[in-house]
């Protein structure tokens, strides 16, 4: 800012600078709205929409039953996602070179899988492996369970969706 000096009272007067006029923002904004305007009078107005009967499908029981479940799937698999995520993240900022080459492998593998490749996968799990087991390594098991009991569709849907979205969460730390 330059300043020019009044001569009344020896202080120095401030220039008060207007914003340079942008015209465009405002010419975007208006051809956005009318866009939009358009877009929507064009959903309203077109017949071949039926909006009679998707009223009437979004109200349809098992179309609710479905938004319910997609929800708690969404809630859990998010879950799984944050505390997946800030692990990796913690893991890569590590001084241990292992546990940083851990973190890497992890978000290496499942970020460069397509996620419909890793939800048949783990929707599989049942087919590649009939039983599960937890014990010592190459000791006694201490509990087995059939994994069909275990791994149901939703149980693989929550997990293929939860292990792919902690991969991609931690893009956003700094060394991620």
């Amino acid at each position: 800012m330059t300043a020019s000096p009044n001569p009344d009272d020896g202080k120095v007067a401030l220039n008060k600078p207007k914003p340079v006029p942008r015209p465009g923002t405002w010419i975007s904004a208006a051809i956005v709205t009318v866009l939009g305007a358009m877009l929507i009078h064009g959903l309203v107005t077109n017949e071949k929409f039926h909006w009679s009967t998707v009223w009437f499908f979004l109200r349809e029981v098992h179309v609710v039953k479905a938004v319910g479940w997609t929800l708690l799937l969404t809630f859990m698999a998010m879950a799984i996602g944050i505390v997946l995520a800030v692990t990796t993240a913690i893991l890569r900022q590590s001084s241990n070179p292992v546990l940083r080459w851990v973190a890497l492998a992890y978000l290496w593998f499942f970020r460069g899988t397509p996620i419909y490749t890793q939800l048949v996968f783990w929707g599989a799990l049942s087919a590649l492996y009939q039983k599960l087991s937890l014990g010592i390594p190459f000791g006694p098991e201490l509990l087995t369970f059939k994994t069909t009991a275990v791994f149901t569709p939703f149980v693989a849907a929550v997990l293929g969706l939860g292990i792919n979205e902690g991969a991609y969460l931690p893009r956003s730390s700094a060394r991620a």
